[in-house]
């Protein structure tokens, strides 16, 4: 049996930064690919797991970037992006995005709605948005879209993420 850990923060230093992401990493997060286009047409693409909702009425959702995301600045200019939530079957995709070299979306089939950034078929759930509030909030920005479209498809295994790894969750019938 593990033995549960304590540590006061505040100290700030390397211990402080890996203690919080492990305590982080108990909390399990469904995985997603936010999708965006730059100004000259290229689909941006990037694995994100810190996306929740935010509000039924209005509906509103959020996703948050690491601020040294190369995806950031298109993300920005855009306004817009859709949140494409993974299933168990998805892992070597959610990897794809997160590739610093070449295109993300080689071999990648899109769809395209009404905002115009790209939506992946066949996932869980595809939650199309524009850009309502930008923040930033320590080392992330936070975007709160307001939903304009959706798609949804729950006879899936969602794709999971879970101290530092992916999983699986198996649901009893």
């Amino acid at each position: 049996m593990s033995q549960a850990v304590t540590i006061e923060l505040g100290g700030g230093g390397d211990h402080d930064v890996r203690a919080l992401r492990n305590a982080f990493g108990c909390f399990t997060t469904g995985v997603t690919v936010v999708t965006t286009c730059a100004a000259d047409g290229r689909r941006v693409g990037l694995t994100a797991n810190s996306f929740t909702s935010v509000s039924l009425d209005p509906p509103l959702a959020l996703v948050c970037v690491d601020l040294k995301s190369s995806s950031l600045p298109m993300l920005d200019a855009a306004g817009l992006f859709t949140v494409n939530v993974l299933h168990a079957d998805h892992q070597a995709l959610a990897r794809q995005f997160t590739r610093k070299e070449g295109d993300r979306f080689e071999g990648v089939e899109t769809e395209t709605w009404s905002t115009g950034a790209p939506v992946l078929p066949g996932c869980m759930a595809n939650f199309e948005c524009v850009t309502h509030q930008v923040f930033d909030a320590g080392d992330h920005r936070v975007y709160v879209g307001r939903v304009v479209k959706l798609r949804y498809d729950p006879d899936h295994e969602p794709l999971v993420y879970l101290q530092g790894r992916f999983r699986r969750v198996h649901v009893e019938d």
